[in-house]
């Protein structure tokens, strides 16, 4: 009996979507740093594979509500359906915020080394109502990394099969550089370790 239990138990907990060590949340996306963000697509940006743009067309792409300067954009009627900005040199990455601008269902974000992918209107990231200047639906996108996912990330990919996926203002967050009180409470600890060794090898050297 205890093993139909397992099993069943298994089976339905293999029917969630698995984000393994990646939390997903979004908010309205009005003025979204108070800071520069890590990337802000406002020139050259060598670790972005895609075209950046300052415009907004028609029927083909518009700047995120919230948005100021350079953006990136992928669509079938823009320079290509799907683009990648290079995450590998930070190493361990605690969270990645962006703005997504305009979200619609047809825009999808993989979050490379991880095996995660989503859509707009997944995992919380709506509404996808492709609605271009109501905060709403221009999110504000908080990737959050735990475990040896945080070593796993590579980079973003963004792809739409639809007309488009528009995003800006990446910031990554790596690991935090500990408080001041943190750095005492592990200088203590080296001390103590430090004279503990040396009690020991006065110890191992002494005769009776």
């Amino acid at each position: 009996m205890r093993k139909t239990i397992v099993a069943a138990t298994i089976a339905a907990l293999g029917s969630f979507p698995a984000l393994a060590g990646v939390a997903v949340s979004s908010v309205d996306g009005v003025s979204p740093y108070g800071v520069p963000a890590t990337f802000q697509f406002d020139g050259v940006t060598p670790q972005y594979s895609g075209t950046i743009y300052t415009d907004s067309v028609g029927g083909v792409r518009a700047q995120p509500a919230g948005s100021t300067g350079g953006y990136g954009a992928v669509g079938p009627s823009n320079n290509q359906s799907s683009a990648v900005l290079d995450l590998s040199a930070f190493g361990a990455i605690d969270s990645i915020t962006f703005l997504w601008g305009s979200v619609d269902n047809y825009n999808w974000l993989s979050v490379l080394g991880t095996g995660v992918t989503f859509n707009g209107g997944d995992q919380g990231v709506s509404p996808a109502t492709g609605n271009q200047t109501n905060p709403n639906s221009n999110r504000l996108v908080t990737l959050t990394f735990t475990g040896a996912d945080r070593w796993n990330v590579t980079g973003l990919q963004f792809s739409s099969t639809g007309n488009a996926f528009e995003f800006d203002n990446v910031n990554v967050r790596t690991g935090a550089v500990p408080e001041p009180a943190s750095w005492a409470l592990m200088l203590g600890g080296f001390g103590a370790i430090g004279s503990a060794m040396r009690s020991r090898r006065k110890t191992a050297l002494s005769f009776s």
